[in-house]
């Protein structure tokens, strides 16, 4: 696109004119030929890129760091989460073989369970949980085929893994974040959705959701239900943070997953945490039959209720421990005036 930004730019400025014969003398800055080219310099177009340079400064954190409860890291990724409602997690131990091997039978699932697959655009998605196999499971086409149970078993698997790393995050953020009011969540059951993308050319008419008008209303009332939501892809992609105030995008890859902060949390801490709404995009090649695959796992962590309970009985201690204290002082004082 950018290139025939130029190119049109370059039309419209009529036939390109034969280059000036090289002068005899050196050219000074306060030569007008000199000064004139120095102004041609300033005014290159832009391109339009994808790489990372103007992308917002997102933490990235080592999960051995988190679990090893490393203060810097911790505060480098709960001020992530105040700021932009997302931070990521690099180590997490899941490779992409891994991931690759739990969507070998992803085909043949989509299919046999079409009532949890849809498309979105150039996007195809299945929507995962536990309560929603088991159910499929005593369907009597489903419950012995193999590959199923197979899928089944991997995606289980994963996540698991997953659960166990957004855990981490909520009781890190939840051990260290002083004496804040914190407020009771809904524990809702982990859903996964699997993405298979596709090369966009193949839908070229189809928008997907997330890019029509409704969409940030749309990711607010599911995103509502879950307070953290963690994004991987099986291979290199793009992450699209959709916000209010435009899109924000950065690469992201396999060993390092994205985890954006949802409304449960906002609530949870009082408006400390942000949150926000994002989706990978990941574009293979137009010949790859096979396709690529993400997964977004969405989660209500059960350990930020306890710090919640926690700091409720401590409060009460606190309480305790002070009319002890008055008690104490006011029969002192009586004594010493008696």
């Amino acid at each position: 696109m950018a290139i025939a930004r130029i190119r049109s730019r370059l039309s419209t400025g009529g036939p390109a004119q034969p280059p000036s014969p090289m002068p005899n003398s050196r050219p000074t800055r306060n030569d007008p030929s000199f000064n004139n080219y120095v102004d041609k310099l300033k005014n290159i177009p832009e391109f339009d890129t994808t790489d990372d340079s103007n992308r917002p400064p997102i933490a990235e954190v080592e999960y051995k760091l988190i679990k090893a409860k490393d203060k810097n890291s911790i505060q480098q990724m709960m001020e992530s989460a105040a700021k932009f409602g997302m931070f990521r997690v690099s180590g997490h131990g899941i490779s992409p073989e891994e991931l690759n091997a739990a969507f070998t039978e992803a085909d043949f699932i989509f299919g046999l369970l079409a009532e949890r697959w849809s498309r979105d655009g150039d996007r195809e998605e299945f929507a995962w949980s536990r309560s929603a196999m088991a159910v499929a499971e005593r369907r009597r086409d489903v419950k012995n085929d193999e590959n199923f149970l197979k899928f089944r078993s991997k995606m289980d698997n994963v996540a698991n893994k997953l659960e166990a790393i957004a855990k981490d995050m909520a009781q890190a953020i939840g051990t260290n974040g002083g004496k804040q009011p914190r407020k009771k969540i809904k524990e809702n059951e982990t859903r996964m959705v699997l993405f298979k993308h596709n090369n966009s050319s193949l839908q070229p008419h189809t928008p997907r959701s997330s890019q029509t008008p409704r969409s940030l209303d749309g990711n607010r009332r599911d995103n509502a239900t879950f307070a953290l939501s963690i994004h991987i892809p099986t291979e290199q992609g793009e992450f699209r943070l959709i916000s209010e105030e435009g899109p924000v995008s950065f690469r992201t890859i396999p060993n390092t997953i994205v985890i954006t902060v949802g409304e449960q949390m906002e609530e949870w801490s009082y408006g400390e945490f942000r949150s926000a709404f994002g989706e990978i995009n990941i574009e293979p090649d137009i010949q790859d039959e096979k396709g690529a695959f993400s997964i977004e796992l969405k989660c209500s962590p059960s350990c930020l209720n306890d710090v919640v309970d926690k700091h409720d009985s401590i409060s009460i201690t606190d309480q305790i421990i002070f009319v002890v204290i008055v008690a104490i002082v006011y029969k002192l004082f009586s004594y010493m005036l008696s």
